[in-house]
């Protein structure tokens, strides 16, 4: 099981995604979120598969009938994919945790603070 926690801090929400191996070679999805639109993604999910994490085009993560109504801009889905590669072993647990994160930084065109 891996878990991977997306903090949405333009809109204020916390997404707790868990991937889990099934024996059948496939993965099991878990979304818990303060954001009703990332619940019903993550129901929707329920299962993905190897291909699912290494064809972001044919993605059924990334897919508009998966995501629907959520916004582009949403990390939720690159979340999933996150926990779903630590879960595979394609990224590595040590690894993992020395980064402990990644963030996306708004920046102006010198490197500061967007103001």
């Amino acid at each position: 099981m891996a878990t991977v926690v997306v903090d949405m801090r333009t809109c204020d929400k916390t997404h707790r995604i868990t991937v889990t191996a099934r024996e059948d070679g496939d993965f099991d999805v878990g979304i818990e979120s303060d954001c009703p639109k990332i619940e019903a993604y993550g129901s929707r999910l329920g299962k993905i598969s190897l291909t699912d994490l290494l064809d972001l085009e044919g993605s059924r993560i990334m897919s508009s009938d998966m995501r629907q109504d959520i916004s582009a801009n949403c990390l939720s889905a690159m979340g999933v994919i996150n926990a779903g590669w630590i879960e595979a072993g394609m990224l590595s647990r040590t690894l993992v945790a020395k980064s402990a994160q990644n963030s996306v930084r708004f920046t102006d065109g010198d490197g500061g603070l967007l103001k």
